[in-house]
């Protein structure tokens, strides 16, 4: 059985099912009157009507046409199997009614506790009833329990009939005159996501508020909404309240807020708040008093709900109330609160989404499924994102499909985009913004500690901004401590930028697009507004053709042998970072194997922060290399030593693998800020150099540098440094004794060093020494 939210098929305001030896000519018929003669068109039935065929078929046909059932519950109700079976029908009917859950409305004139605990008459009726089919008894249990949840109106001792009469007759005023909140069409697997909110909010003894979070566009206000819906007959009054973060934005928004719901807990369109103190204190004394639901939608700051709710010890027993929001740690107190993560869609739930918005059914049209399997796969679960494609795409000739893909693809939709954008302008400060920007462009998929020190000398205070990303699930911290973010979130972070300039990309903060770069680069359009820029060049090596960087076409290692073209994917492959380059790297782009750019084009970039140049050649004088630079990331330079012209004092990380330097630099090199030294992979390298220099140094790589036959002994100096790792390293034959002088040394990595037949005498008793990987040494 369907059933509208318009309430148009109901032919019947009100199901009136009750005992009739308890309440027939008294109680009974006092509410069906007063029912009446309020209005409400009500059917009446009672187990003392004679039972024959045709009005069999018309208490049926009432029960699907009546939009309240108002069930009488009386001190004999349960020795009636009629009732019994009444009440069980009444109750299936509601669960079919999902997601828009018809109205059922207990009276009890006896004690709700004997209806609930099935106690004195009650039990006594089920000791028969048990006699005769106890599995039959367990299902009207049952229906008992649950209908004891939704609550009611009770007859208080000593209080007079005829008014509870009028009381019941307003609240069913009230019931039918909410307005059930509107919720998109096709909603996809939307019963398991709303199940444990449904069983929190069922359990009147559990935590009073539920936080429905998760990313933006994941379809939280919609889960509200049907929650909303489906609970409104458990509380004596609820209001839904959305767009909370941009309502109250506006002039006296919170008062605006505040008035709302003290308009529809109260039915009263003509309270007044004066103030926003004013309005606190009228809600406090409005939910303090019964039991309501209330969904605040959209909440960015803890602010916002203090403003409506100043506190929890205002609600009443029972009461409950929903907060959608994108920060997960928006109340973090877990005595008070329960908190429901919505997760994205799978793969056929989204290909379903989008197939209902495109062809207005559940799969794609013949000769559609590939264009759609792409669609569903770039919009990654997304509910918004698989409607905004399916509506543009529905009205679009399958011809013209893949050049209208290529568009969203490269472009952000505008619909997405702004719902996305809401969660970085969010973000506490302009702090918080950059260090989001940096991630989406330049470090997605790289090790968090090692873009934390990157970024902290960014001076963004890296470690607890990233938490706050994680919060507000614009960032997720993976597999090996890798950083995630999601496409479409990735996406609208780098249409933010490009809107900057998006005609002149020289002047944008940030340049990660190969086309981009390289046009920067070879024409000399760079100004001072770059902050970053990362050019990731295929190039040629005639050695250690093994050591290759995962393609980011298939994700597997291959050797310089197998050409250009991944195998498995028959896509161009491009080299990635040895600590994890971002999967999202362009694998079709056409590329020379050799770009050299003029150094002058770095000169007008004084504010350049992060740059990476792998397998890219610089030409020109090294002095115009930016003072300002905090990571380099240079992979393949055809450097043989670094520049004495070269001044990076602010540099924290160098990472130079598989590039052809013979000496790393000649003297002393003073550079202060350098936490991360990664030489890996340089074969021509023979020995290192002095590290005097370096008194903030912690970790320093030299993995397979095939050719290093010794390391310097000024490493001794080195006092902050705390991983060495000289893996692979083949040649080498022994570790200079100053190590033992390294008090904050914690790991040493000397695995395939297959000459190394001496230790340091003492190595055993460094005190800060935790890991030791030596395999495959001589020694």
């Amino acid at each position: 059985m369907a059933f509208s939210t318009s309430w148009s098929q109901y032919n019947y305001h009100v199901f009136l099912s009750l005992r009739g030896k308890d309440t027939g000519k008294g109680f009974g018929d006092h509410l069906y009157t007063a029912l009446e003669q309020a209005g409400f068109h009500t059917f009446r039935d009672d187990d003392e009507i004679v039972r024959r065929e045709e009005l069999d078929i018309e208490l049926q046909k009432a029960m699907q046409e009546s939009k309240l059932f108002l069930v009488v519950f009386s001190k004999d109700f349960a020795s009636s199997t009629w009732c019994l079976d009444q009440l069980v029908k009444i109750m299936d009917l509601r669960r079919r009614s999902f997601p828009h859950h018809i109205v059922v409305m207990p009276v009890f004139y006896v004690d709700p506790m004997l209806v609930s605990d099935q106690a004195d008459s009650y039990a006594a009726a089920f000791a028969s009833h048990e006699e005769n089919s106890k599995e039959k008894a367990e299902i009207w249990r049952a229906a008992l329990r649950e209908v004891s949840d939704l609550g009611g109106m009770v007859l208080q001792d000593g209080r007079y009939q005829a008014e509870f009469v009028q009381d019941i007759v307003k609240e069913v005023r009230k019931k039918l005159n909410r307005p059930i909140v509107h919720t998109p069409s096709h909603l996809i697997g939307i019963e398991s996501r709303i199940a444990d909110i449904d069983l929190w909010l069922q359990d009147s003894s559990s935590v009073p508020i539920g936080i429905i979070y998760g990313i933006g566009g994941v379809g939280k206000t919609t889960i509200a909404k049907e929650v909303f819906n489906l609970s409104l007959d458990r509380f004596e009054a609820s209001c839904f309240l959305p767009n909370i973060r941009e309502t109250s934005k506006q002039p006296n928004g919170m008062g605006f807020l505040q008035k709302q719901l003290l308009n529809t807990v109260l039915y009263d369109k003509n309270v007044k708040v004066n103030n926003e103190a004013d309005g606190s204190n009228k809600i406090k004394d409005a939910i303090g008093c019964r039991r309501v639901l209330i969904v605040l939608d959209d909440v960015g700051h803890l602010e916002q709900v203090n403003m409506i709710v100043a506190t929890w010890d205002w609600l009443y027993k029972g009461s409950k109330i929903i907060i959608t929001t994108r920060h997960k740690r928006l109340l973090k107190d877990d005595k008070i609160c329960r908190k429901f993560r919505i997760e994205e869609l799978g793969d056929d739930e989204s290909l379903q989404l989008f197939s209902q918005h495109v062809f207005g059914k559940a799969n794609p049209n013949d000769g559609f499924m590939e264009h759609s399997l792409r669609a569903v796969k770039y919009c990654c679960g997304i509910p918004l994102a698989l409607r905004e494609w399916g509506t543009f795409l529905s009205d679009i000739d399958i011809s013209e499909w893949n050049n209208a893909l290529d568009k969203l693809e490269a472009i952000l939709h505008n619909g997405i985009f702004k719902v996305l954008r809401v969660s970085y302008d969010s973000l506490k400060d302009d702090l918080a913004r950059r260090l989001f920007l940096h991630i989406a462009c330049f470090f997605i998929g790289m090790e968090s500690d090692y873009v934390t020190k990157i970024l902290d000398g960014c001076e963004l205070f890296a470690k607890a901004g990233i938490q706050d990303l994680v919060d507000r699930f614009l960032l997720t911290i993976g597999e090996n401590n890798r950083l995630i973010m999601h496409p479409l979130l990735r996406d609208m972070a780098r249409e933010i930028v490009r809107q900057e300039s998006p005609d002149d990309p020289g002047r944008r903060s940030r340049l990660w697009s190969h086309d981009d770069s390289i046009s920067v680069l070879r024409e000399n359009t760079g100004t001072e507004a770059i902050r970053g820029i990362i050019l990731n060049i295929q190039g040629t090596m005639t050695e250690g053709k093994h050591h290759t960087d995962p393609c980011t076409s298939c994700g597997k290692r291959h050797s310089y042998d197998d050409g250009l073209i991944c195998k498995s994917t028959s896509k161009r492959r491009v080299l990635g970072f040895i600590r994890g380059q971002s999967a999202d790297t362009d694998c079709t782009t056409s590329f020379s194997m050799s770009h050299e750019f003029e150094m002058k084009a770095l000169q007008k970039m004084r504010n350049l922060q992060l740059l990476q140049l792998n397998y890219g050649k610089l030409k020109g004088n090294y002095k115009y290399l930016p003072r300002s630079l905090i990571w380099l990331s240079w992979h393949g330079s055809p450097l043989k030593c670094m520049p004495s012209c070269l001044h990076l004092e602010k540099l924290v990380v160098l990472d130079m693998q598989r590039s052809s330097l013979k000496h790393i630099w000649h003297g002393t090199k003073f550079l202060p800020a350098l936490k991360i030294l990664d030489i890996s992979a340089c074969h021509s390298l023979i020995t290192t150099p002095d590290f005097s220099g370096l008194p903030c140094l912690e970790q320093l790589v030299l993995e397979d540098c095939i050719n290093l036959t010794e390391v310097n002994e000024s490493i001794g100096k080195v006092e902050k440094l705390v991983s060495l790792n000289l893996k692979g390293c083949r040649k080498l034959r022994k570790l200079p004794s100053t190590v033992l002088m390294l008090r904050q040394l914690k790991v040493i990595v000397l695995s395939g060093c297959l000459k190394l037949d001496e230790l340091p005498h003492g190595l055993d008793k460094m005190e800060s020494l935790k890991v030791l990987q030596a395999d495959g040494i001589a020694l």
